[in-house]
């Protein structure tokens, strides 16, 4: 036998042994442990559970690794692992954006879903899939892409536990795009099927604020009314909003007499809500349209003690001044307009102060401190509806004190400044402006010779 064939045996041999002796240190490699992957899981879940949602992402990632090996036994948790675990990964990041902030998580927890979502074969990975798809669309204000989730749930999982959610997710949702009936509709259904929803009361109260910003006072004032009933009495912060809002909502619709009861029992009833204020100044409002003058300015100084805000204490200022000016009393008018002057001079209601001084003094006779504050307006506001108001105010001064003239050159000066206003409440103005200078003309020519 030729000595090179007695050779290939022996090396055919070397290297077969070789290939097992490779095979038998991989294969610790390539087999995976069962119970390595239920530690795994079960660290994740612990992790989960402290809220250490990045922890729980790694280890959920391990344990989704560990499930690819040979003779790992993955039923032994679940019978869709895989679906499973992404579920929990998405859920995690979903966690983790509301924790931080950082809302490119929601993108990761989206792509988690995405991978798993056609293939998922357990109903109740299907149901938290699809739930928390649209919970993520909501959070990232895709208010019709999460209505859409939610309704597709209702459909395919009518018993789930996350149907309840589902409706209040879609209440908000169309709640956020200012889709009011649709919104209403979704509240509603919570209302009719959970009668014992902890959504309940942000459902009834949403309803009511719904009527409210779509100026539909009388249906807001009924459905305020319903969170005073006994089935909302562990919400006594949420009752105290409603009764006040109820008696602003008859107030709106010009009831008087019953929104002033209403007023009076609430702030009877919630002496300590932050609605007071509110209240004190609605009901002066009422009694001043009835000419109650001295009951508008109790009211009004009542409401000037609660408020820490600035800027409603001007408001209200300036309410206390014109109940003085309506009334006649020019001279309290003007103490109560230089009130507003000297401790808001930042507030929005200083040129409201300023015209109600030049007013009163008009009607006090002061011809000149009125004129002088009428022409500062319109020197400072220019093309403003407050300066056409100090025009108006200046002519009738001028009316007064028959400076013809004057008065005609105010009319024109005013008529040519706003010749292309298509304001309202301008245009109006300059109309009695016009009836002022007519009487202008007329009067000249009969004092001529």
């Amino acid at each position: 036998m030729d000595q090179r064939n007695r050779i290939r045996p022996r090396i055919s041999g070397i290297i077969i042994g070789g290939i097992v002796l490779l095979i038998g240190f991989l294969v610790p490699f390539t087999m995976g442990s069962t119970e390595n992957l239920r530690q795994l899981f079960n660290s994740a879940e612990n992790l989960y559970g402290q809220a250490d949602y990045e922890g729980a992402i790694a280890q959920y990632t391990a344990a989704l690794e560990e499930s690819t090996k040979e003779g790992v036994n993955t039923q032994i948790i679940d019978k869709d692992f895989t679906t499973l675990v992404h579920y929990k990964i998405a859920v995690s990041y979903s966690r983790l954006a509301d924790q931080t902030g950082d809302v490119s998580h929601y993108k990761t927890a989206i792509d988690h879903i995405e991978k798993v979502a056609l293939t998922a074969s357990v109903p109740v990975h299907k149901e938290g899939l699809t739930y928390l798809w649209g919970f993520i669309l909501y959070q990232t204000d895709q208010f019709k892409l999460a209505e859409l989730k939610f309704k597709q749930l209702i459909e395919n999982f009518s018993e789930s536990l996350f149907v309840e959610n589902a409706w209040y997710m879609i209440g908000k949702s169309n709640y956020k795009l200012q889709d009011y009936e649709d919104a209403r509709q979704a509240f509603k259904a919570i209302l009719d099927g959970f009668p014992d929803s902890d959504f309940k009361d942000e459902a009834q109260h949403l309803i009511a604020t719904s009527f409210l910003t779509e100026l539909n006072y009388e249906q807001a004032y009924l459905e305020f009314d319903k969170l005073m009933t006994e089935a909302f009495k562990d919400y006594p912060d949420l009752q105290a909003e409603a009764m006040y809002k109820a008696a602003y909502s008859l107030n709106q619709l010009g009831g008087d007499n019953a929104a002033i009861e209403r007023y009076a029992n609430f702030i009877k009833q919630f002496p300590d809500s932050p609605y007071v204020t509110a209240a004190y100044f609605d009901r002066g409002v009422i009694y001043a349209r009835q000419k109650n003058y001295q009951n508008a300015r109790a009211d009004y100084k009542m409401a000037l003690e609660n408020p820490a805000d600035q800027a409603l204490q001007a408001k209200i200022q300036s309410a206390i001044g014109q109940t003085y000016f309506d009334e006649g009393d020019y001279e309290n008018a003007l103490v109560s307009y230089n009130v507003l002057l000297e401790k808001y001079p930042g507030s929005n209601f200083i040129i409201e102060a300023r015209l109600g001084i030049a007013k009163s003094h008009f009607r006090l006779e002061n011809s000149d401190e009125a004129i002088a504050i009428y022409k500062q307006i319109i020197n400072e506001y220019k093309y403003s509806r407050y300066a056409v108001d100090a025009y108006y105010g200046l002519a009738l001064v001028y009316r007064d004190t028959s400076s013809w003239t004057l008065l005609l050159e105010v009319a024109d000066e005013a008529k040519k400044k706003y010749a292309t206003s298509e304001d309202d409440h301008i245009l109006e103005t300059l109309t009695n402006i016009a009836s002022l200078r007519d009487i202008a003309i007329k009067s000249r020519a009969k004092e001529r010779p």
